[in-house]
């Protein structure tokens, strides 16, 4: 009986860690016979945007509609629609839809230097890959577009899938601070996963229970036919997010009672347990690797919430990859938006992508016309030009 009982806890909680991940797109699409399941929003004709619900708030299509920032549109009347990817403001104006991926569609890519993939239902593909097959980079995307744990070499990023990243993202975003699943550096499942209370061998690409195998208490988690005692060692949890889940734990009890200003600053890891991109050594925030090893690039701590260090690690990982790293960092780890390259300078994002053409020193580059950070920051207006 008891037995039986545990088997029903641990379906019941498993549905809860992967509660929402997935979409009744495709089941929309069945009951509507939709035709054209594969359509992306570049193969639309000139003038056209894709349209997610252009048929029986379902189907998928191309349609033409008011353009941004033109006014008179209107939500009800079919012929005054704005066109996808807009969203018909209180003042009647066509202005981006940012909740929607398929807004990026209006963006002039050689301003924005690059554009998001987006799936068929408005949100943004897990996996968003940059540069060339060579030496660009593939990085995990949340379905709103915000950046998330995980990225790798192109070349190497086939079986990429961002799921656990993805999951592990949305459900701290809703609340749980004590979120304990492994992501792979490339965001996707280790094969080993805990949390709340259970462990079980992990489908690398979906994080489902492995064929032939069952959940276990996690006390029972080392007797688990994918439990490697070289890798896993003794202690589930690493080191990082060991002082990392203590500290959420005892967070969760001071919001509780109501203590929220007590709340102290949290200590950073990545979702595969390594140490986040800063450390704190009063009166200075430091960049750091992965490992815990610092880097030479710091800032006040008062300033850390400008730090992303970024071009730090960048430049640690390229060397270790044996390849050139010819951009310039702030003194804080980040990449200066400003390079210059054989007497010619140009814009870099956050990420150190070029976002601009090459042009002459005494051109009066201004990097802020040609950055864009789909949903990650929210000062870009729409009444921005592009």
């Amino acid at each position: 009986m008891k037995t039986s009982w545990f088997f029903f806890l641990q379906h019941f909680i498993l549905i809860k860690i992967f509660s929402g991940s997935l979409v009744d797109y495709k089941a929309c699409q069945i009951k509507y016979n939709c035709t054209t399941t594969n359509l992306n929003p570049g193969e639309c004709p000139s003038g056209k945007f894709l349209d997610t619900r252009y048929t029986n708030n379902c189907c998928h299509g191309c349609r033409s509609g008011i353009g941004r920032g033109e006014s008179g549109c209107s939500v009800t009347r079919a012929n005054r629609k704005c066109a996808p990817g807009l969203i018909c403001d209180e003042d009647f104006y066509c202005i981006l839809e940012r909740t929607s991926c398929l807004h990026t569609m209006h963006f002039d890519e050689n301003l924005v230097g690059w554009k998001p993939k987006c799936e068929i239902d408005g949100t943004y593909s897990p996996k968003q890959c940059r540069g060339d097959k060579l030496t660009g980079r593939c990085f995990c995307y949340a379905e709103a577009g915000e950046r998330v744990f995980g990225w790798k070499w192109w070349r190497n990023a086939d079986s990429m899938t961002c799921t656990c990243s993805r999951q592990r993202y949305k459900a701290e975003k809703s609340g749980r601070l004590d979120v304990t699943v492994h992501c792979l550096s490339n965001g996707n499942y280790e094969d080993l996963q805990c949390d709340m209370g259970i462990c079980w061998c992990a489908d690398e690409s979906d994080g489902h229970i492995v064929k032939g195998t069952f959940a276990v208490p996690e006390a029972l988690w080392t007797y688990l036919p994918c439990y490697n005692e070289s890798f896993h060692g003794d202690q589930y949890l690493r080191k990082c997010e060991s002082a990392a889940f203590a500290q959420k734990i005892a967070q969760k009890k001071l919001i509780n009672r109501g203590a929220i200003n007590a709340v102290p600053r949290q200590i950073q890891c990545n979702y595969d347990g390594t140490y986040g991109e800063i450390i704190i050594e009063n009166p200075l925030a430091f960049c750091q690797m992965p490992d815990g090893s610092k880097l030479n690039y710091a800032a006040p701590s008062k300033m850390m919430s400008d730090m992303n260090c970024n071009c730090a690690r960048d430049e640690k990982i390229f060397t270790m990859s044996g390849i050139e790293f010819n951009l310039r960092c702030s003194n804080n780890g980040n990449y200066e938006p400003n390079q210059d390259q054989n007497g010619k300078i140009f814009c870099v994002d956050r990420y150190g992508f070029s976002v601009s053409p090459l042009l002459q020193p005494d051109s009066g580059l201004d990097c802020d016309q040609y950055i864009y950070y789909a949903q990650e920051d929210l000062f870009f207006e729409d009444e921005f030009e592009y």
